[in-house]
């Protein structure tokens, strides 16, 4: 959204008379007219608030009526009034106004909210939209509330957990989702092929290929949700380790999801998970067996549910925070003095790397001298991307932000790896892009192939330019050669840029208009001119 976005749940008046109002006149209707009909968005044109959603639950204001300035003018003075009204709530931070950046925020608020059953911004779900009329209520069905929201957005689900795990915790999600909510919000997060009606466990049809096994190393050595899995000690049945390799996946790579290549990655991620969680060995290392753990039950505990408050009551809604916490994670079980001792595991070479519980990426933007390389997206479906990096034999074993990452270095061989604006183009922040810039160097059929594929995607984008007179690598530079500062969190990616900068030859090519939600991303993509 361009501009804030402010919502009412309810906008009324009580005429307070002095004696002089007009016998049977009605002071009231035309200036509540203005107001509501327009008068209150223009004056909140006016008015510095950040850009997002703001949901405004009570605002109690005395205004004079003046009756000799009855109808638009009278209107106008009120419009103005409650916008700064507005203007001076968010300021102050009161709780009766809740703040949402987009659409991921709001709905990691409700998924962490119902799972550690805090329900107190129920009103602010609902007047944003994330709750219907018709939806089990939080406080009650918090499960059945959930998934009805994921579901009229599945393209945010995946970005929503990973933003509400670290606020209330995995151990929460799981009581809240159960084996079948899990299973549920996996078949949101990816294609038909990965949820099929046979989950795919750790011991499931013997070993897979060692391509597939790799590749799954790497996506889960980069998942903040298999670090926070590992951290919570959970013991999964195989259908919920199935749906969280699926999540990670989502969370890792989206690009993933779409492997034609590699039928054998989800259950090469069940494997692998298993064994990042203690509950399997992976194939061709040897493991003692260790005593085994309770596992969770099929049945989601009851979430306990702070009352809501009457509609009276003072406020009792949080500030919204400007950017969610830290991780933290939850504190190891404590071994009662009865447990057996876990049996030594015996080093070995082949260890899988293990999930480190890392930061997701927070609003903080970062400069750039390129935040126009984003741009090329516009050209990407021209140059056949991403489904021939996808394709392409000599990347099978790596991940498609790996192959997003390595092109736009070749395409800008003089941006630094670590570039704000080259890890966008991977769907990545810097927070989580310490696996991404450590991975090994590319073997010399993978440099063929990611030169080739760069030299297409310039290709296009100066068909898209329409100026033959410059040369691809040149007119790459000349779109992406541009200050700015790019804002990228999970299932979020914004490029902030001057207006003195507007291109009208890019412009004119469609290079930046929004792209909106980027599958192979797993994000929503946003330019915005300020």
């Amino acid at each position: 959204m361009s501009v804030p976005a402010v919502t009412i749940g309810r906008f009324s008046a009580t005429l307070h008379d002095d004696g002089s109002a007009r016998p049977g006149g009605d002071g009231l209707t035309a200036p509540l007219r203005c107001v509501v009909d327009g008068g209150l968005a223009l004056a909140l044109r006016e008015v510095r608030l950040p850009e997002g959603r703001w949901c405004v639950r009570r605002l109690r204001l005395s205004l004079p009526l003046d009756l000799d300035r009855p109808g638009p003018d009278g209107g106008r003075v009120w419009s103005v009034a409650v916008a700064a009204a507005i203007e001076r709530a968010v300021r102050e931070g009161g709780g009766d106004v809740v703040h949402y950046r987009h659409d991921v925020d709001l709905l990691a608020d409700l998924v962490a909210g119902a799972a550690a059953g805090r329900t107190v911004r129920h009103w602010a779900w609902q007047q944003a939209g994330a709750l219907r009329p018709g939806d089990p209520a939080p406080g009650v069905e918090p499960r059945a509330a959930v998934l009805a929201a994921l579901g009229r957005a599945p393209q945010h689900a995946a970005a929503a957990l990973l933003r509400a795990a670290p606020v209330c915790g995995l151990t929460a999600l799981d009581r809240l989702f159960g084996e079948q909510g899990w299973q549920a919000v996996a078949g949101l997060a990816a294609v038909a092929s990965w949820c099929g009606p046979a989950p795919a466990g750790p011991d499931h049809d013997g070993p897979v290929p060692a391509p597939a096994r790799a590749l799954a190393r790497t996506l889960l050595a980069g998942s903040v949700l298999a670090g926070l899995a590992r951290s919570a000690r959970l013991r999964p049945g195989p259908a919920t380790l199935a749906a969280w390799a699926v999540l990670a996946a989502a969370e890792a790579d989206p690009g993933s999801l779409h492997r034609r290549p590699h039928p054998d990655l989800p259950r090469a991620l069940a494997q692998e998970l298993g064994v990042v969680l203690g509950q399997a060995t992976s194939p061709g290392r040897d493991r003692p067996a260790a005593p085994p753990a309770p596992t969770a039950p099929a049945v989601p505990a009851p979430v306990a549910a702070v009352p809501e408050p009457m509609p009276d009551s003072s406020p009792t809604v949080e500030a919204a925070r400007a950017h969610p916490p830290a991780p933290d994670e939850e504190p190891p079980a404590t071994p009662s003095p009865s447990d057996p001792a876990p049996a030594p595991v015996p080093a070995t070479p082949h260890r899988p790397p293990q999930p480190s519980v890392a930061a997701p990426d927070t609003p903080g933007g970062a400069c750039t001298a390129w935040a126009g390389l984003l741009f090329l997206l516009a050209a990407a479906p021209d140059a056949g991307l991403p489904q021939r990096a996808l394709d392409h034999p000599a990347l099978t074993a790596r991940p498609l932000r790996w192959v997003l990452h390595r092109l736009g270095r070749e395409l800008l061989p003089e941006a630094a790896p670590d570039d704000a604006a080259l890890l966008a183009l991977a769907g990545l922040g810097p927070a989580r892009a310490a696996v991404l810039l450590a991975a090994p160097p590319p073997t010399e059929p993978e440099r063929t192939a990611v030169r080739a594929l760069a030299t297409a995607w310039a290709s296009a984008t100066c068909a898209r330019l329409g100026d033959r007179e410059l040369e691809d690598a040149t007119a790459v530079r000349a779109v992406a050669r541009r200050s700015g500062e790019v804002c990228a969190e999970p299932g979020w990616i914004e490029v902030r840029l001057s207006v003195a900068d507007t291109d009208l030859t890019v412009r004119r090519a469609g290079l930046d208009l929004d792209p909106g939600w980027v599958p192979w991303l797993g994000a929503v993509v946003r330019y915005v001119y300020v």
